[in-house]
């Protein structure tokens, strides 16, 4: 069994995001990623939402053919599924995205897509949508498109079936990635130009390298150059790592009301400017 990382939960989500991101990088142009979008003022947040500003385009990357205008995507880490009642949470989502619109039909239907995506082939959730009316028809390798008693173009996205010469950055977000995958994801280095995607770039590689140690040690013994590359990216994630707790810590602190901006920011090596952005 390849080793991971114990101490510490791998949250998958983010370098999720950062992935699709990446995949979807040549046609940045005309998309918008926006990072667990609000429905309500309650917590209810979509896990990734797309916007696409030119309707007249088609996607390069397949995962990205579907898209409209509005495009929701939920997305289950390594382990996790998505159940009937998870899929139907999404219509749900996207039919509450729809009705918020500040005009009528701001927010057309037709306009809205939905991808679920998860890790692996979801065999109990196409054995159950025939029986309430939906259709699933493999439209490229590892994406399905889902039709029939749904209200808006929707798309099953299965990163272990995916197409590898183009979808590493997905296909690398497991604990059991495959070392041509890997090795395809760091090739991509030396062509990211933009610091957005670079960023993306160093997060799901120091996402993948903490869940496939032993994968990613032979890839440094075997490629210099890729080893640097490797090492870059999961320093910076310890640096992220850090960052995020002692914010965390200051939040706590600001919310105990004990301290003065001044000494958490002392207490927790944030920035006094850092420690006023907080909000609690």
């Amino acid at each position: 069994m390849k080793k991971q990382r114990n101490e510490e939960k791998i949250q998958w989500h983010p370098p999720f995001c950062s992935a699709a991101e990446l995949e979807l990088r040549h046609d940045a142009d005309i998309l918008e990623f926006i990072q667990e979008l609000p429905l309500s003022k309650k917590p209810l947040n979509i896990d990734l939402f797309i916007i696409k500003k030119m309707n007249n385009r088609t996607i390069k990357n397949d995962i990205g053919k579907l898209f409209r205008k509005n495009n929701i995507c939920e997305y289950k880490g390594p382990g996790d599924y998505i159940s009937i009642d998870d899929f139907y949470k999404a219509i749900a989502y996207a039919c509450l995205y729809k009705s918020l619109g500040t005009e009528v039909d701001e927010r057309p239907a037709s306009q809205i897509t939905i991808s679920l995506i998860q890790e692996t082939h979801p065999k109990l959730l196409f054995k159950l949508l025939p029986k309430n009316g939906v259709s699933v028809k493999l439209a490229y390798h590892g994406i399905y498109y889902i039709d029939g008693n749904i209200p808006f173009p929707m798309q099953m996205i299965v990163t272990k079936e995916l197409e590898k010469l183009n979808h590493s950055p997905l296909r690398v977000l497991t604990k059991n990635a495959d070392k041509e995958d890997v090795r395809q994801l760091l090739k991509l280095a030396n062509e990211l130009m933009s610091q957005r995607n670079k960023n993306n770039f160093m997060s799901v590689v120091n996402a993948s390298s903490s869940a496939n140690i032993t994968t990613y040690d032979d890839i440094k013994k075997e490629d210099e150059t890729m080893a640097g590359i490797i090492e870059i990216a999961e320093r910076k994630g310890r640096a992220e790592g850090m960052l995020q707790k002692a914010l965390s810590t200051a939040k706590n602190l600001k919310a105990m009301k004990v301290l003065s901006d001044e000494e958490i920011a002392k207490a927790t090596e944030l920035t006094l400017e850092q420690v006023k952005a907080i909000a609690v």
